[in-house]
């Protein structure tokens, strides 16, 4: 049984007793321990990520302003990522080409954080592929 089938258990019993302030205490534990779950499973969720960061962070390269994911040979398999979002939020966000309405200039950009540039490399690469 979890902590909170116990809780649910002691609620019971505690409710055939009639003891009010014993039934408070058990319904604020009760409430403590899902408190608690809900932190384990967000450090669960960043671990998670972490490690997927991580799994990647040797076979990345950084190349004219993006990351690129690499294979064994040194190829560029996947990309070009955006480098704010791998370096602080420890996501690969694919970079994606914009136009400029009105200028006729062509700009990439993270769809995740929303920065924009002007880089001919990542635009020719996008375009080869």
């Amino acid at each position: 049984m979890g902590i909170i089938e116990n809780a649910k258990d002691a609620i019971k019993l505690i409710q055939k007793i009639d003891n009010i302030e014993l039934y408070r205490k058990i319904l604020d534990l009760q409430s403590e321990a899902m408190e608690l779950i809900e932190q384990l499973k967000l450090k669960d969720e960043i671990i998670s990520k972490l490690n997927d960061t991580l799994a990647i962070k040797g076979k990345i390269l950084y190349e004219k302003s993006a990351y690129y994911i690499i294979d064994e040979q040194g190829n560029k398999i996947d990309g070009p990522f955006c480098t704010k979002c791998f370096d602080v939020d420890h996501i690969t966000c694919r970079f994606v080409p914009k136009s400029t309405p009105g200028q006729g200039r062509e700009h990439v950009q993270c769809p995740n954080c929303k920065v924009i540039f002007e880089s001919y490399q990542i635009r020719e690469y996008l375009r080869q592929h």
